[in-house]
């Protein structure tokens, strides 16, 4: 398996996502390259959240202290289920996607996103006021890369059917993070 260079991957992923996605797919790296990348991406996406959370506590806003432990593990979660819920409603809608697929390009853009959160972060040192919109722009961006990721990875040839998928995935997700967490915010 021979890596792309990154910087280019990444822009092409911000450019024509579905070119991305072919490109990604097609490095199929084995299991333990994709676990060992899924663990990477879950500690980095906790750094980078307690860096958020700390950046908020600072300016002032409302503060959530949670242990590393409890973030580790709320991260991890949320990234297998959501491969899981891609994975078998997609296949459900008519997709052909593999784990593998939904795996490794979900963890592409998790990398992507824990890089703008912390362009997002390093701005806001500068001027806070760009925090807020900077957060909901990487949403919407990743929300349109997913649907071409999704599209891509289960052979869809629609990228409504890839909405879909993202929302029945998400009506899925709703009633299990509120068993697994009634308490604490959603």
């Amino acid at each position: 398996m021979t890596i792309p260079p990154l910087g280019p991957l990444a822009s092409l992923t911000l450019r024509k996502p579905a070119e991305a996605a072919r490109q990604i797919l097609a490095l199929n790296p084995g299991r333990e390259v994709l676990w060992l990348a899924f663990f990477l991406a879950v500690v980095l996406n906790c750094i980078a959240q307690m860096g958020l959370d700390l950046s908020i506590a600072a300016s002032g806003g409302p503060t959530v202290s949670q242990s590393i432990p409890v973030v580790l593990i709320r991260s991890a979660g949320t990234m297998l289920f959501s491969i899981l819920a891609f994975l078998y409603v997609g296949r459900f809608l008519g997709g052909t996607g593999r784990f593998e697929d939904l795996m490794i390009l979900t963890i592409w853009l998790q990398f992507l996103q824990i890089a703008a959160l912390v362009a997002t972060l390093a701005l806001s040192l500068i001027a806070a006021a760009f925090m807020a919109p900077l957060i909901l722009a990487t949403a919407i961006y990743s929300l349109y890369i997913t649907l071409h990721f999704l599209n891509e990875a289960h052979k869809l040839g629609s990228l409504g059917k890839s909405f879909g998928v993202i929302l029945l995935s998400a009506l899925l997700a709703v009633p299990i993070v509120l068993i697994l967490n009634p308490l604490g915010p959603v």
